[in-house]
C-alpha cells in the first residue's frame, strides 16, 4: 500500500482527490500550505506528492527541493492552472514526474495515479529484492561471519564513523549497504564513492562540489557528493587513495558535519553517515606519510574487519549453493549441484578474489555446463591454480582409476578425445567410465 500527499488550498478539490485516492486503496493526507506539506512528509513515508504551484505561503516548483531534502525519493506532480509549456518544462526540471492543469477530471487523475503508483511500487519491489539479495550475499554461520552480522547491528544503532576493512571482493560494499538500510537511514540516499577511481584533481570537486567561477569550466554552481548524500550515507571506498591534500577536509567534515564548496567562502552543514572501506593496511600508509594519522582514528571508531573466504570454512559450500541457486533461475538452467570431487576443491581452493571470484567462476560454468553437475573438470577450466584431488594412500582400484581419469581431463582441459587417446581407451569407453564415476555425467 502507496501514501500520497495532496497539497492543494482549495478545500472542496483535496477532499475530492482525497476520495479518490482512498477508492485505489492508497493512504492519503491533505495539506493547504508549503509549511504543512513538509511537515507531514518529514514526519512521515509519502511515495506520491501531488502539489499545487499556487500556494497561499510558496511557490509550488521551490518546494520541490525542498521536498527532497527530507526525502530523496519522493514523487512530485504538479497541479497547475496555467496551461502554458513554459510552467510544465520548469516543473519537470526541478524534478517533478509530471503535471496535470486545471481544470482536470477525476478521470485524468486517476490515471496519473495508478500509472504513478504501480512504477513507484515496481521500484520500490525492485529495491527491497535487491537489498535481500544483498543481505543474503553475507550469509555465513562461522564465528568469524557471526563477528560481522554482530558488528552490522550495532553500527546500525548508531551514527559514528564505521572503517570497513578487508581483502578485494570480501563483500565491503554489501556491508556497507546492509547498515545502511537499517532502520536508522532506509529513508536517505546511499552515496559510493570510489577514491580509488577519480583522478586528484577531479576528487575534491566531484566531493564537495563547487561554486560559480571556482575554476575556468565551473560556468554553474554544483553540488557535490557529500552534499548529496546528507540525511544519508556517504560510503568511501578505498578510502586509502584519498590524496593526502584533502584528508584534512574529510576530517573537518567528519568532526563538525561542515565543508565548503571549491571557490567557496561561507560553510555548509549536512548530516551525514560515513562509512569508509579499503583492502590496504592505513597503518602502513601512516607510516609512509600518505594517510593521516588523526583521519585513521576518526575513522576507526567502530571498525568491521571482513574474513578473507579461504578462512570461512563451510561457508564456501553454503555460498557455492546461494549463487548456484540464483544462477539456475536467472539462466533457467536446472544443475542439481556439485560433485563430491567439486565440492572439496572449492573448499581447498585459496581464494585470492573471494566471494567476487566464487561468484563469476560459478557463473561461467553454469553458461557452459551440460551435463547437469558442477565437475572439478568444468570449474578448473582454463585456470592451472585449481587445487587437484585429495591423495589418499589407501583406496580402491575404481576410485584410483576414477581419480587418474579426472587427471587426464584437466590435462587435457576437458577434451575427451585427447583424454582416450592419452588414456589408449576409445573415446565410448571414456564415456562410460565416466557414467560409472559419477551417472550424471
Amino acid at each position: 500500500m502507496g501514501s500520497i500527499l495532496i497539497v492543494d488550498d482549495n478545500e472542496d478539490l483535496c477532499f475530492s482527490l482525497a476520495g479518490v485516492v482512498k477508492k485505489q486503496g492508497f493512504s492519503v493526507a491533505t495539506a493547504a500550505t508549503g509549511r504543512q506539506a513538509l511537515a507531514l512528509a518529514h514526519c512521515s513515508i509519502i511515495d506520491l506528492v501531488f502539489l499545487d504551484i499556487g500556494l497561499p505561503d510558496a511557490h509550488g516548483i521551490s518546494l520541490i527541493a525542498r521536498f527532497r531534502e527530507t526525502s530523496p525519493d519522493i514523487g512530485i506532480v504538479m497541479l497547475t492552472g496555467m496551461n502554458d509549456a513554459k510552467t510544465a518544462v520548469e516543473a519537470l526540471k526541478a524534478g517533478a514526474l509530471d503535471y496535470i492543469v486545471k481544470p482536470f477530471d477525476l478521470i485524468e487523475f486517476t490515471t496519473v495515479l495508478k500509472r504513478l503508483m504501480q512504477s513507484r511500487l515496481m521500484e520500490k519491489k525492485a529495491a527491497l529484492e535487491r537489498q535481500e539479495a544483498d543481505s543474503e550475499s553475507l550469509i555465513g554461520q562461522c564465528e568469524a561471519m557471526r563477528q560481522v552480522h554482530q558488528s552490522i547491528l550495532t553500527a546500525a544503532a548508531v551514527d559514528a564513523p564505521v572503517l570497513i576493512t578487508g581483502e578485494t571482493g570480501t563483500g565491503k560494499e554489501m556491508v556497507a549497504r546492509s547498515i545502511h538500510n537499517s532502520r536508522q537511514r532506509q529513508n536517505g540516499v546511499f552515496v559510493k564513492v570510489d577514491c580509488g577511481t577519480l583522478s586528484a584533481n577531479l576528487i575534491e570537486s566531484e566531493l564537495f562540489g563547487y561554486e560559480q567561477g571556482a575554476f575556468t569550466d565551473a560556468r554553474v554552481a554544483k553540488k557535490g557528493l557529500v552534499e548529496m548524500a546528507s540525511g544519508g550515507t556517504l560510503f568511501l571506498d578505498e578510502i586509502g587513495n584519498l590524496p593526502i591534500e584533502l584528508q584534512p577536509k574529510l576530517l573537518r567534515l567528519i568532526e563538525e558535519s561542515t565543508f565548503r564548496k571549491v571557490g567557496g567562502l561561507k560553510d555548509i552543514t549536512v548530516q551525514v553517515r560515513i562509512i569508509a572501506a579499503t583492502n590496504s593496511d592505513l597503518k602502513e600508509e601512516i607510516a609512509g606519510g600518505s594517510f593521516r594519522e588523526d583521519l585513521f582514528y576518526r575513522l576507526n571508531v567502530l571498525p568491521l574487519p571482513l574474513p578473507p573466504l579461504r578462512e570461512r570454512g563451510d561457508d564456501i559450500l553454503l555460498l557455492a549453493d546461494f549463487f548456484l541457486h540464483r544462477l539456475n533461475q536467472e539462466m533457467k538452467k536446472n544443475i542439481k549441484g556439485f560433485s563430491d570431487s567439486a565440492a572439496q576443491a572449492l573448499r581447498r581452493y585459496h581464494w585470492p578474489g573471494n566471494i567476487r571470484e566464487l561468484r563469476n567462476l560459478l557463473e561461467r560454468e553454469v553458461i557452459f555446463n551440460r551435463s547437469g553437475w558442477l565437475s572439478i573438470p568444468g570449474l578448473c577450466r582454463n585456470r592451472v591454480d585449481w587445487p587437484s584431488e585429495a591423495t589418499d594412500d589407501l583406496m580402491t582400484l575404481k576410485e584410483a582409476e576414477r581419480r587418474h581419469i579426472q587427471h587426464v581431463l584437466r590435462k587435457t582441459g576437458n577434451n575427451k578425445s585427447h583424454a582416450a587417446r592419452i588414456l589408449a581407451i576409445s573415446r565410448t569407453t571414456l564415456r562410460q567410465k565416466l557414467t560409472e564415476t559419477d551417472p550424471e555425467k
